[in-house]
């Protein structure tokens, strides 16, 4: 099984190192809503998801970093949606209220990339 990746702000990446948990995000409690399980849920993706599941959900401000985190470590807690017409990515969902920040293996920072037809993020690499 590969790396789940969680991409938060810059600034919740700095909290998360304080406080040891990882801030949630406003589309997880969303998810959560939607998902209608009992257990809160956190919003994942796979690591070549990370661009189109970055740029819809960041802004450039927000400088966002992708945490990968072991899938070994949530064993049985993620259940995977298909791509659709909406999200064209592999949406996960993995179901804890929070993720812990000594559960995070590597950090992966974006490049934010403008033109006048679009904007987008794009993957630069382990920091």
């Amino acid at each position: 099984m590969s790396s789940i990746f969680k991409i938060i702000s810059s600034e919740q990446w700095e909290e998360a190192k304080i406080t040891g948990l990882v801030p949630r995000r406003p589309e997880d409690d969303i998810a959560s809503l939607d998902s209608g399980a009992e257990n809160s849920c956190i919003l994942i993706c796979e690591f070549g998801d990370l661009e189109l599941v970055c740029t819809e959900y960041f802004k450039k401000n927000d400088i966002p970093v992708a945490l990968e985190v072991s899938p070994s470590s949530y064993q049985g807690l993620v259940k995977w949606q298909e791509p659709t017409e909406e999200k064209p990515w592999k949406e996960g969902r993995l179901y804890v209220d929070h993720l812990l920040a000594d559960m995070v293996l590597s950090i992966y920072s974006f490049e934010y990339l403008e033109s006048e037809k679009n904007q987008k993020f794009r993957v630069l690499g382990e920091e």
